[in-house]
């Protein structure tokens, strides 16, 4: 596997880090629970019709994003670490037409109680991608911080504060 050189290394690694107001294990099933999921996965003006999620070491997702346009963007993938209610680690992949591998993204996410709230702490490494996944990639802290974004706002709606 491998990254083609026109991705820079800039865009072939992302941290973020959040802080929810809310208990780690409401965050956790936020991630966890596909109904929960649905409601806040994918960027602005997206939604996530399709969520199929085997929460569990090796355990399969299925997701599809639909644009604002109504363009689907299907993606798959595979827990790799599901330690509960500390840590998620879950490799997604999306597929060209032809089969083949447009780009593979290993997403690690650590969840630290701290007084009632959560820190989410979000790491994402590029394990392949070819040359013409520089679009989606370039977008993949955008989009990360668009969904974080709508997920602070279901937890916000989830709690009623």
């Amino acid at each position: 596997m491998t990254v083609a050189a026109a991705i820079p290394e800039a865009l072939r690694r992302l941290s973020i880090v959040r802080t929810f107001d809310a208990p780690r294990a409401l965050v956790w099933k936020m991630w966890t629970d596909p109904a929960h999921v649905a409601a806040w996965w994918g960027p602005e003006h997206f939604t996530t019709p399709v969520v199929r999620m085997d929460v569990r070491p090796g355990g399969a997702i299925h997701m599809v994003m639909r644009g604002p346009d109504g363009a689907d963007f299907p993606f798959d993938g595979r827990f790799v670490a599901v330690e509960e209610p500390e840590r998620l680690v879950m490799r997604t992949w999306v597929r060209r037409e032809d089969g083949t591998t447009w780009f593979d993204v290993e997403q690690s996410f650590r969840f630290e109680e701290m007084d009632g709230q959560t820190r989410l702490h979000l790491d994402a490494v590029v394990i392949e991608a070819g040359a013409d996944a520089l679009g989606p990639l370039t977008g993949m802290e955008a989009g990360w911080t668009q969904s974080l974004d709508k997920l602070e706002a279901h937890v916000l709606a989830v709690t009623g504060d």
